[in-house]
Order: structure tokens, then C-alpha cells, then sequence
């Protein structure tokens, strides 16, 4: 049954309200009584009535500013208030205070009854809207991601696409297909900041429980190299590496997210944190892929451009240029990024000092292994254990 609070500063009207109305047919019941807006206020914050039936005329708060509070307060019931014959002013006030109804004393019975039915199927609809409103609001993100999924994997996804679309996500026709296969809570994070990366070019992204998605009408030129350094960033920040795929696409989405997911599989990425696309899948120049062996086989040993270009038999020259347009980086950045990570990974062993890390990733000098952790990871190694060991 729907509560009803009675506020008349007045006892015999407030217990003829009480006792004389047939509440209970109408589906109410009668909650408490108070004789004035101030300690009907304190009641409606603790006993939180559908209803409060109250006169406008009263000493220490009246009705109407009761109901004022109440409702700025987010309080949800409808209020009936009633006052003295042709109270014209106060009339005006209750419609200005958002009161449901609006009484003029002597109040018959039947229509104190009528009026109140009538204000409760009201409040009982808006509350069934609410409820419908915030459990499709709730649902949006459930119902976005099983659109984008469809997307993703149906060859006749235009009827998702029709559905995201309703739900104000705009598709770009053609561009880059960004995926990363993480659990990462991160992750969003980092396509939040890849928007903001490729603001001025249209961009929708969705994150579900063990991969992401993001679609960009940027090319995937521009995509790869702002990744690239986005990747650089994160890890530095986050220490965390996400294997990110991109592939262009025009019209043929889920054929780029079946290439996407191939590339993400590729190994040949571990020494390097970068971006896979189909031009790299696998197939990046032989010469790239050799030092890259080199950095995973021996970047605790004395390494440069030289001596690795030497070892492949290539010039100095040439290994510089084919790092930086295959990877977008040079060669010294991702021996440094391998270095770095080998670092953290003995610094957790914890059976290690400084001095004898910093020799093990191919550093004599313990100072400068000491300058270039803090300049990759923005504390010293002691500082970063330490935060790990909290």
C-alpha cells in the first residue's frame, strides 16, 4: 500500500483526516501525522511517504515550503495541498511549488478521495516510466556492444550498423580498423586517448570482456604512426603492452576484424612494442626481423647500430632507415624498451642488486643504467620496487 503523511498544525482536522477517510480503499494507508512543515519535513526524510496531504497555512513552515524542499531534494511522492476559500495567492503558489493538487477547505470526503486516486495513478505511471527509462539507460552499454559485435562478425551488418546509429554511435564508411586482444581494464583508457589522437576524424570504439575494437576514419598511415608513440606512452606510464593490430578497411568490416585477430597472433613483436598491420604481418624486411632477433638473443651484451649492421652484413646507414619505416622507431629505442622491461623483470625476482641488473641488460656503468630507467619509467628502479612491493 502507498504511504500517506498528514501535516495540519490544526489536531482535529489532522485526526478527522486520519480516522474519517476511507484510506484503504484506495489503496493507502495512513503512515504518520505532524502538526507543522518543519516536522513534516523531518518525517518525509525518514519514513518516505508516496503521499502527503498538507495544509498551505501553517506556523514555524507551511505546506508550500515543505514540498519545496522535499522536491529539491529529489524526493519522489506527489503532494495535495489544501487551503482557506478563494486563496487565490496560495493557489498560485502550489502550482509554482510543483504540487500535484490544490484544495479549497471544507474538503468533502469524496473528492479529497477522487483527487487523490487520481494523483496517485500519476505518480505510479511516472514511476513505471522512470523504471523503463533507467532500465533501458542501464541496458545501453549491453545493447551497444551486442550491435558492435554484429558488426564485427556478420556479413550483413547493416542492421547493426541502423542500431548503433539509434544509439548515437556514428560508423565511419571506410578507414582503420584498430584490435587489441586484452583483458586489460586499460584498454579503455587508451582508445579514449586514441580519440583524442584522431579528433576531426569520426571514431566509435567498443571494449568487450577479452579484446577492443576502434573504428577510425583516420588511415592507418597516421593510425599506426600516433599508436606507435600512444604504445610508448602507456607503457611507460602503465608498464602495459598491448598487442594492437590495424588493418584498413572500406565497407568490409568483418573481413578486416578476421585479418585484425590473425595479425594480433603474431610473435615476431616481442622485442618491440608497436603497431602489426598487414603490411608488417610477418613480413617485415628480413634485415628488421634479424636485429630484432639480435635484441632478444643478446641485449645484455655491448650492442650498437654498427656492430648489429655489421653482424647482418648491411650498412649502418641502411638498418637506421628500415627500423624506422618498418616500426616507426630506431633501432636504439627498441633495444632500450627490451632493456628496460628485462630490468623490471629481474628488479621482481628480488635475489638481484642494481649494480648486477644493471650489468645483466648490458649496462657497465650503474649511474647511467640508473638515468636511463628514471628517463623511461619517470622514477628510479629502487622507487618503482618499491611501489610494486606495497
Amino acid at each position: 500500500m502507498d504511504k500517506l503523511l498528514i501535516v495540519d498544525d490544526d489536531y482535529l482536522v489532522r485526526e478527522g483526516l486520519r480516522v474519517a477517510i476511507d484510506w484503504q480503499s484506495i489503496g493507502i494507508e495512513v503512515a504518520a501525522v505532524a502538526e507543522n512543515g518543519e516536522k513534516g519535513l523531518e518525517m518525509a526524510r525518514s519514513l518516505h511517504p508516496d503521499l502527503i496531504i498538507a495544509d498551505v497555512r501553517m506556523p514555524v513552515m507551511d505546506g508550500l515550503q515543505m514540498a519545496k524542499i522535499l522536491f529539491e531534494e529529489g524526493a519522489d511522492l506527489a503532494v495535495i495541498v489544501y487551503s482557506g476559500y478563494k486563496d487565490f495567492e496560495n493557489a498560485r503558489r502550489a502550482l509554482d511549488s510543483g504540487v500535484a493538487g490544490f484544495l479549497l477547505k471544507p474538503i468533502e470526503s469524496e473528492e479529497l478521495l477522487g483527487r487523490v486516486s487520481e494523483v496517485m495513478a500519476k505518480l505510479h505511471e511516472k514511476r513505471r516510466d522512470s523504471r523503463m527509462i533507467g532500465q533501458f539507460i542501464s541496458n545501453l552499454p549491453i545493447v551497444r556492444r551486442r550491435q558492435f559485435e554484429k558488426l564485427l562478425t556478420e556479413e550483413d551488418s547493416a542492421s547493426a550498423a541502423e542500431q548503433l546509429a539509434m544509439l548515437g554511435v556514428t560508423l565511419p564508411a571506410a578507414g582503420t580498423l584498430i584490435y587489441v586482444y586484452t583483458d586489460d581494464p586499460y584498454i579503455a583508457t587508451f582508445f579514449a586517448s586514441a580519440e583524442k589522437l584522431f579528433a576531426g576524424y569520426t571514431n566509435a570504439f567498443e571494449v568487450f570482456a577479452d579484446m577492443a575494437v576502434m573504428l577510425t576514419s583516420a588511415g592507418i598511415d597516421l593510425v599506426r604512426k600516433e599508436l606507435t608513440k600512444l604504445l610508448d606512452q602507456t607503457l611507460k606510464l602503465t608498464e602495459t603492452r598491448f598487442p594492437v593490430a590495424a588493418v584498413s578497411f572500406r565497407g568490409d568490416l568483418p573481413q578486416a576484424y578476421r585479418a585484425a585477430k590473425q595479425l594480433s597472433k603474431n610473435t615476431i613483436f616481442t622485442a618491440v612494442n608497436c603497431v602489426v598491420t598487414e603490411s608488417t604481418n610477418g613480413q617485415l624486411k628480413k634485415v628488421v626481423r634479424d636485429a630484432l632477433a639480435v635484441i632478444e638473443r643478446d641485449y645484455a651484451k655491448k650492442l650498437s647500430v654498427r656492430s648489429v649492421a655489421d653482424m647482418l652484413f648491411t650498412s649502418e646507414s641502411h638498418l637506421m632507415h628500415e627500423f624506422k619505416a618498418e616500426l616507426h622507431k630506431t633501432f636504439n629505442e627498441c633495444l632500450t624498451e627490451y632493456r628496460m622491461l628485462k630490468a623490471q623483470e629481474l628488479l621482481l625476482c628480488g635475489d638481484m642488486r642494481i649494480g648486477e641488473i644493471a650489468y645483466a641488460v648490458g649496462y657497465n656503468d650503474v649511474k647511467y643504467f640508473g638515468q636511463v630507467f628514471k628517463d623511461f619509467f619517470g622514477c628510479t628502479a629502487s622507487e618503482w620496487l618499491e611501489k610494486k612491493m606495497q
